[in-house]
């Protein structure tokens, strides 16, 4: 029996229909997966930098050691504040060793020579370090021991570098960078115009009190040798004397004569006990004039002493010491600025702040230290007829 045309098409459609999930299975476009391939491989793990990895072994070995030793000559308020931040931050416990500058230094000398490793950190002024820890080889390098990248960042520093006291040896770090001016002026006597260049102290002979530079130490006789050697030169030194000034070894007197209006200036002044005089009413101020000034450290210059006991706690305490965080504490508990440009300086007296197009020379600066003490000694030659 033949068939019509149409029925065969139709015939011809049901199966390909049939056919039709199957030769889409099979089309060039989705290919079958084969038996037994593998999955998509994961998300690679992100590696941690070095620095983490350095970081979190030492925080688990400072945690384990439990306690640092540090020795400073700060107040209170610093020791406090620092304590209060490493414990809470860390869970270390902080231990401070207090007292003058040289008296830490001779501690820290007998323990290296009877073998009695106490000390892990110190804080004190860079001279001490010049004068006895370098030469007896008791700063250990912190080459390895900054690690944060925030403190090894050159650019959050005031003179865009990580700022080593000595920059080869890398033995300690500088934390404070305020301004030294040369001048305090009683405000009611006297106005800070009357100083805009050091020539204008000659207006004021026999009218002005100075910090005795024979004694050899102290901020005046540094103020002095960086302003004959960067500054004013020589020459403006040899003169002074002519000018009648009042030696006065007595800081505090100092400032009682200054604030009493005896005289109208204290010529090298102490910044911080200067600012915290201002700070309770009383009429001075501390002038920079245009040449510019100097700006030291203080007591503010951080080392790891060598064979510290807590070795890792050290570099706990250094690395947060010398960070944002760190340093703004600190600040505030020393009344300093701190050497990091990131940090904020409201609650410090203007007049020790550093601020942009003025000239400041470091005392921390090492051609500078180089010849500190024969510097020194020449400033004492140029004083001495004053002193009876």
């Amino acid at each position: 029996m033949k068939r019509s045309r149409f029925s065969m098409i139709g015939v011809a459609t049901a199966v390909f229909l049939v056919l039709l999930p199957g030769l889409g299975a099979c089309s060039p476009g989705a290919p079958p997966a084969p038996a037994g391939t593998p999955a998509a491989p994961a998300a690679p793990v992100a590696v941690k930098a070095a620095w983490e990895q350095d970081w979190e072994q030492t925080l688990k070995a400072a945690k384990a050691e439990g306690t640092v030793f540090v020795y400073t000559g700060f107040g209170a308020d610093f020791r406090t504040a620092l304590s209060k931040a490493m414990k809470d931050k860390y869970d270390i416990t902080t231990e401070f060793v207090s007292g003058r500058s040289a008296e830490i230094v001779e501690r820290i000398m007998a323990e290296q020579r009877n073998q009695a490793y106490l000390a892990d950190v110190v804080i004190i002024g860079s001279s001490q370090h010049q004068m006895t820890l370098w030469p007896a080889k008791a700063d250990d390098s912190l080459k390895s021991v900054l690690l944060l990248p925030e403190v090894v960042d050159p650019k959050v520093w005031w003179e865009g570098r990580v700022p080593f006291v000595d920059r080869e040896a890398m033995t300690v770090v500088q934390m404070y960078a305020y301004v030294q001016p040369p001048f305090a002026i009683n405000t009611t006597m006297i106005k800070p115009d009357d100083l805009k260049s050091y020539k204008d102290l000659a207006k004021f002979k026999d009218k002005f009190v100075m910090d005795d530079p024979t004694l050899g130490s102290g901020p005046g006789i540094q103020q002095l040798a960086l302003m004959g050697q960067y500054l004013t030169g020589w020459e403006y030194l040899e003169q002074l004397p002519k000018l009648g000034p009042i030696l006065l070894r007595d800081r505090t007197q100092q400032l009682q004569w200054l604030g009493l209006g005896r005289y109208p200036i204290l010529m090298g002044p102490e910044p911080d006990t200067t600012s915290a005089f201002k700070k309770t009413g009383a009429p001075v101020a501390l002038v920079t004039p245009s040449e510019g000034a100097s700006v030291t450290p203080g007591f503010g210059t951080v080392a790891q002493i060598r064979k510290a006991p807590h070795p890792n706690a050290a570099k706990v305490f250094i690395n947060f010491l010398l960070t944002r965080e760190g340093q703004l504490i600190a600040s505030k508990s020393t009344m300093s600025q701190s050497a990091r440009v990131d940090v904020p300086t409201d609650h410090l007296d203007p007049d020790v702040v550093r601020k942009p197009g003025v000239k400041y020379v470091s005392a921390t600066d090492q051609e500078f230290m180089a010849v500190q003490v024969e510097l020194y000694n020449k400033i004492i030659a140029i004083f001495r007829p004053l002193v009876k």
